[in-house]
């Protein structure tokens, strides 16, 4: 496996992989409607421009992506928020996922020294994926009650979580 920054020329391959992981349950918060051409392109764009975005690719294939941008509001220049990964779910589980985020948070560390926070959401009842944050140093910041709307309107709660990086300011 090769992680590798992203460029625009790899957005077929990460719109195939959202599509992809947007039919599993708890995959991405997004359904697999809103997965287009657009969605990818915009976070693509603004996360070379002004974030970091990372894909694994493994036989020539994209087989996982994370990102995360830095907003354009100068009292927020100090983080990377809205972090998703996606992985292949034919290659969950097999350490492709911890790999991706390891390597993100690496190069947040050291060449990212004006970053401090690095921010995400992930649902509360997701026990896996929040031992998963936790085990990457994340910490849990708080819940949101029935943010997220389900069909039947029904409702999930996000915990909002948290990575600080130690070489903040070197």
């Amino acid at each position: 496996m090769t992680i590798r920054k992203a460029t625009v020329a790899d957005r077929e391959q990460i719109l195939a992989l959202y599509q992809k992981v947007a039919h599993l349950p708890d995959g991405i918060i997004r359904n697999p409607a809103e997965i287009t051409e657009d969605y990818i392109a915009y976070f693509l764009n603004a996360a070379i421009a002004n974030g970091l975005i990372l894909v694994a690719q493994e036989a020539g294939e994209l087989a996982g992506e994370i990102h995360a941008i830095t907003p354009d509001i100068q009292a927020f220049r100090h983080l990377l928020t809205d972090l998703t990964i996606v992985v292949d779910p034919d290659r969950q589980g097999q350490g492709l996922g911890k790999g991706l985020f390891q390597e993100f948070l690496r190069q947040v560390e050291t060449d990212f020294p004006h970053i401090l926070r690095v921010e995400l959401f992930t649902r509360e009842h997701n026990d896996r994926n929040v031992r998963f944050y936790e085990s990457l140093g994340f910490v849990n910041e708080g819940r949101q009650e029935r943010k997220i709307l389900l069909p039947g309107n029904t409702f999930h709660t996000p915990i909002h979580m948290s990575w600080f990086n130690p070489h903040y300011g070197a």
